[in-house]
């Protein structure tokens, strides 16, 4: 049986409109499908779950140490990137929020 997952108002803080969260939210059902190691997926699962509060989350060592890791990796794939093709790439994401409802 499926574990039963909160929604994205869960991610709705001060400063965050309901958007933004939604894009957490859609990120972390990413990370817990494997999008990014076991390390995050457990992550995402726990904060998903309701386990575990986000930022309950990212201090915990092991989480943010991967987060960290992702996030540079994705950073220099991102500034490696050619322009044309990050274009591309903002422009399918934009894409597929609005698809979403995002």
């Amino acid at each position: 049986m499926p574990e039963q997952e909160v929604g994205y108002e869960e991610f709705l803080a001060p400063g965050r409109d309901r958007e933004q969260a939604r894009v957490v939210h859609k990120a972390l059902q990413h990370l817990a499908a494997g999008g990014a190691g076991d390390v995050l997926q457990e992550m995402a699962r726990e904060v998903l779950s309701g386990r575990v509060g986000l930022r309950e989350a990212v201090r915990v060592g092991a989480y943010a140490d991967a987060l960290g890791e992702h996030a540079h990796v994705a950073r220099r794939a991102w500034e490696d990137m050619p322009e044309e093709q990050r274009e591309r790439s903002l422009a399918e994401a934009r894409r597929s929020l609005d698809a979403e409802g995002v």
